[in-house]
């Protein structure tokens, strides 16, 4: 698992329905933000796009987030 964010790379230690932890505490500026998570199981790739409402607060491991609905055709 891979947290896309700011151009980098995070690794993921763990993921749930609303949170994350990462592997290693960030330097980031605690401000709302939507990016993605590469999670990949057994050789299948999914891209999921999230939202973390309150940032990710410099020296936290686990963080809050939502996941982005999908667009809906129309």
């Amino acid at each position: 698992m891979v947290l896309h964010l700011g151009g980098q790379d995070v690794p993921l230690a763990q993921m749930g329905p609303d949170f994350i932890i990462l592997k290693q505490a960030l330097s980031h500026e605690a401000r709302p933000v939507t990016t993605s998570i590469t999670l990949t199981v057994d050789g299948q790739t999914e891209e999921i796009p999230v939202d973390f409402p309150q940032g990710i607060p410099a020296g936290q491991r686990r963080i809050a987030l939502s996941e982005v609905p999908e667009a809906v055709a129309t």
